[in-house]
C-alpha cells in the first residue's frame, strides 16, 4: 500500500450535536471517494481525529486529537489529511503555522479541504490556509468583544446571565433552596465573630455539598477547595448584588476577590440582581470585610509550611504570665502520667517564644474560670452597654459623599465629552475621585465590622454559646477581655482563682 492511503479525517472542534458530527464525517468521505486526484493516488482514510466540544478558537485549551494529528503527521504514521474547512483544522494563526510548518517539510503529503478550495501541499494553498486562520481569528476577537458588551449590559441591569446553580438557590438560580440558603446565611453571620473558612469548608464537606464536576475531578470523590468556599461566603450575589468579571480577567486573576467586581449604577451604588437575597448588605460587608483583613494578615506572616490554623485551647496566646507577661501556650502533658489523664493540658510561659519559663498552670480550670467571668459579666449588664455602643456606631456616615462623588465622576465625563477640558484632566480629576471614594469604602466596611462585633457581645447573641466554634468563643472574648494574666504560685499548690487576673478593656470597665 502506498503512502499516499494513509490520510486523517479531521471533524470539526466546536460544539456540534452527534448528528452535525455525523453529517461532516460523511462530507468528507464522500468527497475522498469521489475526488478525481484522490482515488488517482490510491489515498484512503485510515484514522479519525475529532475534538468535539472542545473550541478550537481558545489558546488556553489543548485539544488533544489537534495534538495527536500533527504528532502522527510528523512521524509519518499518517501522510495526509482531509478535512471539511480550514477552520475545522486551526482557527488560531499559531496553530496554522505549526500546520503549514509539516507540509512544508513535507511537500508530497496530502493536505485538502472539503470546502474552501485549501491544498496544503501547494504554496499558494498554504497561504490561503493562513488567510483564513488570520480572518477568523479577527471574526473571534470581535465576537468575543460583542459578547462582552452584551454581558456587561445584562449585568448593569440587575438580570441573571446563565450560569450552573449557585449554593444556596433551587435551580431556578432566583428562590432561595430552604437548608442550604439559612446554612449559608448561619456561616455569614458568623465569620466576624471568628468563624473561619477552614471551619466552613469542612462544615460544607459535612453538610453534604459537592463542586461542580470539571473535566479534572474526574470520576472520584471532589474535595472542596479553600478558594471555593471562600467564594460562596464572598458572592456578591449572597446580598442581592450583581457582579461581573469578564472571562479574559478570571484567566488572568486566576483566583479572583469577588467583591471586587460588584456591578455598581452611576450613583456609585450596587447593581440589584432579580433574585431572593441570603442576607442583609450588611451581614455581608462585615463577613467580607472580615475575611479580607485575615487575607492581609496572612500575607504580612512569615511564609511557613501548611498547618492547621484551628485553634484548640480557649487561652492560647491571651494568657500571659505573671512573672515576664509574655503569652503564655497550651502545652500537653505526657501522656499515660495521671496530669495528663486528669486535665490532659496545661498553660505555660515558653522559654522557646521568648518567655521565662518561670510559670505553668493546669488548662481546664483556668478556661472554666475565665468563661464563667466572661459570660457572667456579659448578663449583669456588660451586653446591654456593648449593644448601645454598637448602635451609636453610625455606618452610612460616608453616604452622602459617596453619592457626591459619583455625580461629580459623572461630571467630569461630561465634560470630556463635550469637549470642555483635555483628556489628561479628566484622568487627573477622575483618579483623584477614586482615590476618595475607594478610602471612603473601606472605612465605611471598618464601620460595619466594627458594629456588628459589638453586637456579638450582646446576650440574644450568645445565647447559644457553647454551639459556637473555638475561634468564634475566642473572637467574643477578645472583645471585652483585653488579657488574662497568670500569677506564679508555687509549686504543689492547688489552683486558686486568686492568682488569676482578668484585665478587661477599658470600655468594658466603664
Amino acid at each position: 500500500m502506498s503512502s499516499d492511503k494513509f490520510l486523517a479525517n479531521v471533524k470539526s472542534s466546536w460544539r456540534e450535536v452527534q448528528e452535525q458530527v455525523k453529517e461532516q464525517d460523511d462530507a468528507i468521505r464522500k468527497f475522498v471517494d469521489s475526488d478525481y486526484e484522490l482515488k488517482r493516488r490510491g489515498a484512503v482514510i485510515v484514522r479519525d481525529y475529532c475534538d468535539n466540544d472542545t473550541p478550537a478558537s481558545n489558546p488556553h485549551i489543548v485539544r488533544n486529537d489537534f495534538e495527536n494529528l500533527l504528532r502522527d503527521l510528523e512521524s509519518g504514521v499518517i501522510r495526509g489529511v482531509v478535512f471539511l474547512h480550514s477552520d475545522r483544522l486551526a482557527r488560531l494563526v499559531y496553530d496554522a503555522a505549526r500546520v503549514c510548518r509539516i507540509y512544508e517539510m513535507n511537500p508530497e503529503y496530502i493536505g485538502r479541504s472539503v470546502e474552501g478550495g485549501v491544498d496544503l501541499s501547494t504554496v499558494e494553498g498554504r497561504a490561503m490556509f493562513m488567510m483564513q486562520a488570520t480572518m477568523g481569528n479577527v471574526e473571534i476577537g470581535n465576537i468575543k468583544r460583542r459578547t462582552s458588551r452584551t454581558n456587561r449590559r445584562i449585568a448593569n441591569k440587575g438580570a441573571m446571565h446563565g450560569a450552573p446553580r449557585p449554593f444556596g438557590w433551587n435551580d431556578d438560580r432566583r428562590t432561595l433552596h430552604p437548608e442550604e440558603s439559612a446554612f449559608l446565611l448561619k456561616a455569614i453571620r458568623s465569620v466576624p465573630g471568628g468563624y473561619r473558612v477552614g471551619t466552613f469548608r469542612r462544615d460544607l464537606m459535612e453538610f453534604g455539598y459537592e463542586p461542580m464536576k470539571t473535566k479534572r475531578s474526574g470520576d472520584g470523590p471532589r474535595q472542596i477547595q479553600h478558594t471555593a468556599a471562600e467564594a460562596i461566603l464572598t458572592n456578591p450575589r449572597n446580598a442581592g448584588f450583581r457582579m461581573y468579571a469578564p472571562q479574559d480577567e478570571r484567566r488572568r486573576s486566576g483566583r479572583l476577590w469577588l467583591p471586587d467586581f460588584i456591578v455598581t449604577n452611576s450613583e456609585g451604588l450596587p447593581v440589584m440582581g432579580d433574585w431572593e437575597r441570603v442576607c442583609t448588605p450588611e451581614d455581608y460587608w462585615a463577613c467580607v470585610n472580615e475575611i479580607k483583613r485575615r487575607k492581609d494578615v496572612k500575607r504580612k506572616e512569615a511564609k511557613g509550611e501548611p498547618h492547621d490554623t484551628r485553634v484548640k485551647y480557649f487561652l492560647s496566646g491571651i494568657a500571659r504570665c505573671g512573672k515576664c507577661l509574655s503569652p503564655m501556650w497550651s502545652n500537653p502533658y505526657t501522656p499515660g502520667t495521671s496530669s495528663y489523664e486528669k486535665w490532659g493540658f496545661r498553660y505555660a510561659c515558653l522559654v522557646s517564644q521568648g518567655g521565662c519559663g518561670g510559670v505553668t498552670r493546669v488548662g481546664p480550670p483556668c478556661d472554666d474560670l475565665v468563661e464563667s467571668a466572661f459570660l457572667l459579666g456579659t448578663r449583669q449588664g456588660l451586653g446591654e452597654a456593648v449593644e448601645k455602643a454598637a448602635e451609636d456606631i453610625d455606618d452610612t456616615v460616608f453616604d452622602a459623599r459617596l453619592a457626591e462623588i459619583a455625580e461629580e465622576m459623572e461630571d467630569v465625563r461630561q465634560r470630556r465629552k463635550d469637549k470642555r477640558i483635555s483628556m489628561g484632566q479628566s484622568l487627573d480629576a477622575i483618579e483623584e475621585l477614586e482615590r476618595e471614594r475607594d478610602d471612603l469604602l473601606a472605612q465605611r466596611g471598618k464601620l460595619a465590622l466594627q458594629k456588628k462585633r459589638k453586637k456579638l457581645l450582646s446576650p440574644d447573641a450568645l445565647a447559644e454559646w457553647h454551639d459556637l466554634t473555638m475561634d468564634e468563643k475566642r473572637a467574643r472574648l477578645t472583645q471585652s477581655i483585653r488579657s488574662v494574666v497568670i500569677h506564679p504560685m508555687g509549686r504543689g499548690k492547688r489552683f486558686d482563682p486568686e492568682f488569676i487576673e482578668i484585665v478587661w478593656h477599658e470600655e468594658s470597665d466603664d
